[in-house]
């Protein structure tokens, strides 16, 4: 009798603290303080992201460089954008599938006039906070409607919003999956606390389920970690004492069946990109899950010690032992997860479970990516040791003795995470900052940063430091093909800057030679081959050698006939050559690839007005002027186009509207007009 007596006294003193704090949950008016004062601290640390910038880190595949964004504010409609950004073939990034984000970013991109402009990066490092905080708002809510008093929800909404593993998911614009998937996750859980509190005999509880399902539908568009979603919810359900019986299975059919759905797209996806492929490390099933072990003891270590913080956590090869003694701390937690459960400390139970159920699917025993660790990860799953941490405070501070000094410790220790969590967030400033910081970590054991960073300088124009951060990461690396062509690519943009006189000639041959040793390295994927070979040929172009440019370019685009920068590269030397008609097919085949390039319709435009089609040429320049109104050459090419068919008076109207734009008549322009009359 003794034994089944113990569970009812567990219940009671898991309960005491939260159950003094009832009283003055939800329905009191002090607690909105507590939620303003979490909000303004939160807010005063992550002030410094909003001027953070772009990082090329997966930022530009999902921002700048996205096809679907591309016309976004710039005339495209609105029902194109969004059957393109839904589409599960042209919205997946990378590998994933969150319409969402990219929806959001089409938005902010709109309002910006169509235009990646610094307002745009500003409003999108905004955005990201203020979800932060609405994120920050809802566990708060969450908090109090489970039980927990005013001081409770201060400290697990404190804890959520500014402990230093939140970095990564606010001030990287591309994780706004992370905040924007956290917000309807939470939400949902919200409104499935007040399904559970209505009973079944209420009215308006079917609106309540349906609003909480939209917001899990809301929260898999954003990504695909909302799968645990009903996991979690069962995660409530124990705290509720409810009955562990088949119906709580049942009743969340909607929501097992939206999971199944996502998970099953997001697979799909990965596979596609062929982020689920292990070719790069060829870990068996053994070393899987000790990695997964591992990465699960190192998410609990930093919890308390967030250190090291990078955005790059590349699997070490050989693995060192202490990844395959990792399972002994996994065994550790289930051990004392299930003693937890015998004794009913509760809140325990659901802090645990709930981190498990929400970071099981990350730990990297399904290989994807390049590294098996990531500081986002934590976003949502820390929240069940921040409720724990928070039911410990209310538990222990109002007692006698070392209660007292609980408020001093945890402002201490918000104050040091304050600080860190600035810190950090500077780290993600741009691409230089960014992977300065992974050297310090990596430090020349690994050529992707600096790859990266040279990256970085080469689109900035700083030549000269990318080509230094190129030759170490060759040095590290000598046999990645990739790396060869960057650098052959850096010495080719060196060579056509116009900024290095008299050095031209040697930087093209500089760039021959690298791109000719990248072909020569085995692991040249065939993708990667024909962008080589494409880049090739147009330096072969570059030093008047178009035979052997297009001879590069045709293998090329043989290989990938995707690149469209093969028919661009092919198209000039094929006009160098005055084959204009297959240097209009090139025109033509890049634009089935880019049709929003209002530069390319004017340069097919142009040929064709030099071949004489006047008609094709004139539909060219109508495409160019339509995506670009402030086109002036176009309008100045349509005239000539439009004066060489006999049409003066359309001519003349184009010739004044290039004139307003500063363009000037000239000898060419009198003849057409003559001709016309």
């Amino acid at each position: 009798m003794a034994k089944k007596q113990r569970p009812a006294k567990a219940k009671k003193q898991a309960t005491k603290s939260v159950s003094k704090a009832s009283s003055t949950v939800e329905n009191s008016s002090g607690w909105m303080k507590f939620a303003i004062a979490v909000l303004v601290i939160t807010a005063a640390c992550y002030f410094p992201s909003l001027s953070n910038g772009l990082v090329n880190w997966d930022d530009d595949p999902n921002i700048t460089e996205n096809p679907n964004l591309e016309m976004v504010g710039n005339g495209q409609k609105w029902g194109t954008t969004i059957s393109q950004v839904f589409d599960i073939e042209k919205g997946a990034v990378i590998g994933n599938y969150n319409p969402l984000p990219i929806l959001t970013f089409a938005i902010e991109k709109s309002i910006s006039g169509g235009e990646f402009s610094d307002g745009f990066i500003k409003m999108v490092h905004t955005d990201n906070l203020l979800l932060h905080l609405l994120t920050v708002f809802l566990v708060m809510k969450l908090l109090l409607s489970m039980g927990f008093g005013n001081w409770g929800a201060f400290v697990g909404g404190l804890l959520f919003g500014i402990h230093p593993m939140r970095v990564e998911s606010v001030a990287w614009a591309t994780e706004r999956k992370d905040v924007l998937f956290a917000v309807f996750f939470f939400a949902a859980l919200l409104y499935y606390q007040k399904w559970l509190n209505q009973g079944e005999k209420e009215e308006k509880r079917s609106g309540t389920y349906l609003i909480m399902l939209i917001m899990a539908l809301l929260s898999s568009f954003s990504k695909v970690q909302a799968v645990t979603l009903p996991l979690s919810m069962l995660v409530i359900d124990y705290w509720r004492r409810r009955p562990l019986k088949f119906n709580l299975i049942l009743e969340k059919a909607p929501f097992w069946l939206l999971s199944l759905a996502f998970g099953l797209i997001n697979l799909y996806t990965l596979k596609q990109q062929g982020s689920t492929n292990d070719e790069l490390t060829n870990f068996n099933f053994l070393d899987r899950l000790c990695i997964g072990a591992y990465s699960l003891c190192v998410y609990l270590y930093k919890l308390v010690i967030p250190y090291p913080m990078s955005p790059l956590y590349p699997y070490p090869k050989p693995l060192p032992i202490w990844v395959y003694l990792a399972p002994i701390g996994f065994a550790a937690m289930l051990y004392g997860l299930w003693r937890a459960w015998k004794n009913d400390s509760r809140i325990w139970v659901v802090g645990s479970l709930f981190f498990f159920f929400n970071i099981m699917f990350l730990l990297q025993v399904l290989g994807a990516g390049q590294g098996f660790l990531a500081d986002r990860f934590t976003y949502v799953p820390y929240f069940g040791f921040f409720a724990i941490l928070a039911w410990l405070y209310e538990k222990h501070s109002q007692q006698d003795g070392i209660g007292k000094m609980i408020p001093v410790i945890l402002g201490v220790v918000g104050l040091a995470y304050a600080v860190w969590t600035v810190k950090q967030i500077g780290i993600w400033k741009n691409g230089e900052t960014l992977w300065t910081h992974v050297m310090k970590f990596e430090k020349k054991s690994n050529s992707l940063p600096y790859w990266n960073r040279g990256q970085y300088y080469r689109k900035m124009g700083n030549y000269d430091a990318a080509l230094k951060d190129y030759k170490q990461a060759v040095e590290i690396e000598p046999s990645n093909p990739e790396l060869l062509n960057s650098l052959g690519k850096t010495y080719f943009d060196m060579a056509m800057s116009g900024n290095y006189k008299s050095k031209e000639a040697e930087f093209v041959q500089n760039a021959l030679s690298n791109y000719t040793q990248a072909l020569s390295k085995p692991r040249a994927k065939d993708k990667s081959r024909a962008e080589i070979l494409i880049n090739r040929g147009a330096a072969e172009g570059a030093r008047g050698n178009n035979e052997q440019a297009v001879k590069d370019i045709t293998e090329g685009l043989k290989i990938n006939p995707d690149n469209k920068n093969g028919y661009f590269n092919r198209s000039i030397a094929y006009f160098g050559m005055k084959q204009y008609d297959n240097a209009l097919a090139d025109y033509t085949n890049y634009l089935k690839y880019d049709p929003n390039n209002a530069n390319m319709w004017y340069e097919s435009g142009m040929l064709q007005r030099s071949m004489k089609k006047n008609d094709e040429a004139i539909k060219s320049l109508d495409n160019a002027i339509s995506l670009d109104p402030n086109f002036g050459l176009a309008y100045l090419e349509r005239a000539r186009a439009k004066a060489q068919s006999g049409n003066r008076a359309a001519a003349q109207q184009d010739y004044q509207k290039a004139q307003q734009m500063g363009l000037k008549f000239g000898e060419l322009d009198q003849k057409l007009m003559q001709q016309a009359q």
